[in-house]
């Protein structure tokens, strides 16, 4: 078996994905392109109401099908109020720090369709005009957007925007050159683009993976419901996501781990044992591991508590800084693709 990663592929498809907006519950713009790149190989993308994209890939083995999954959306937030000066009052989607935000240009998606260019500030955003700027709590009491020449209401309202607009927060995609690559939403779109490597190798070289196998692109993982919706006839859900550094992790950022457990609970036991057992054969020794996750979870085990009947597993690369201006190495995504073929083409 030919465990050769194409890693321009994987570095530019992975700024492609991140540079495309997606924040949770925004899937136009992110859908028009995962349809274009899954295309020129010949397939199909389908989606189901849930708005998760699927690719179904007939095995050599039909007696199961597999299903392996990488969520498009990433965290960001949602326009619950319009404030008398003209900024926006928000509330998160997902894990966000606002903290970490504070500053940044993100992007208003209007329900018009319309995408207005604001940024994220503290309401003290001045240490020269407020004393307190530096002490005073980052929540979404605190925090605001504030678009550009808007001082009031019917300012912002006059752009399209109204309560319900979902905004993204901007990648700041930076490639050190090094093979580390700093940016947002590394997590899950680094995932996203090894399920596309995966479908692209299998085109170029006409193989079938082992069993059936759908690849799937759920919408809403950062709000805990992504993956609940399974298609029928689905024996097994491995879902790739980014993985952890830190105290309890003996990982880093060129590696990929096998999650054995998280917030929810264990992974299948056996399921994990295979997954654990293709590393073993293709990683490369010193670049992966297992692990428990505490404030972390993933789609797979979210399609387990949803009382789907099916196996489900875990894994992916490990990035530092998560939620944030995440970090990773291409050495994790390409082990994650090397672990992801074996485990597609039955090797253990």
């Amino acid at each position: 078996m030919n465990y050769e990663v194409d890693e321009q592929f994987l570095v530019r498809t992975l700024k492609k994905l991140v540079k495309c907006d997606s924040p949770v519950g925004y899937y136009p713009e992110i859908h028009e392109l995962m349809g274009r790149i899954v295309s020129q190989w010949g397939y199909e993308l389908t989606f189901d109401r849930k708005a998760t994209a699927y690719v179904r890939v007939p095995g050599k083995d039909c007696s199961k099908t597999v299903l392996v999954g990488a969520h498009l959306d990433t965290i960001g937030l949602v326009v619950r109020g319009i404030n008398d000066n003209g900024t926006l009052r928000v509330r998160m989607l997902g894990g966000i720090n606002y903290s970490d935000i504070e500053g940044e240009t993100c992007y208003v998606h209007t329900r018009k369709g319309e995408t207005v260019v604001g940024q994220i500030i503290h309401n003290k955003h001045s240490v020269h005009v407020w004393e307190d700027c530096r002490d005073d709590p980052r929540n979404e009491d605190t925090m605001s957007i504030s678009i550009p020449d808007c001082k009031s209401p019917e300012d912002v309202k006059a752009l399209g925007i109204t309560q319900g607009a979902l905004v993204g927060v901007d990648p700041h995609y930076f490639d050190m050159g090094n093979g580390f690559i700093v940016s947002r939403h590394i997590d899950d779109k680094s995932c996203v683009a090894v399920l596309l490597g995966e479908l692209r190798w299998l085109a170029k070289i006409g193989e079938k993976p082992a069993y059936d196998t759908i690849f799937a692109f759920p919408m809403y993982e950062e709000i805990g419901h992504g993956g609940t919706f399974v298609p029928e006839g689905v024996d097994e859900y491995v879902a790739l996501d980014i993985t952890l550094i830190g105290p309890d992790y003996s990982s880093d950022e060129h590696s990929v781990a096998v999650m054995a457990s998280d917030a929810k609970g264990p992974y299948d036991w056996n399921l994990t044992n295979r997954l654990i057992a293709c590393a073993e054969q293709v990683c490369d020794p010193d670049k992966w591991n297992v692990q428990v996750g505490f404030h972390y979870s993933t789609d797979g085990n979210a399609a387990s508590h949803a009382a789907n009947d099916l196996y489900w597993g875990a894994f992916g690369p490990s990035v530092i800084n998560s939620h944030s201006r995440e970090r990773c190495h291409i050495d994790a995504i390409v082990q994650t693709e090397k672990l992801c073929r074996a485990y597609l083409m039955g090797v253990a």
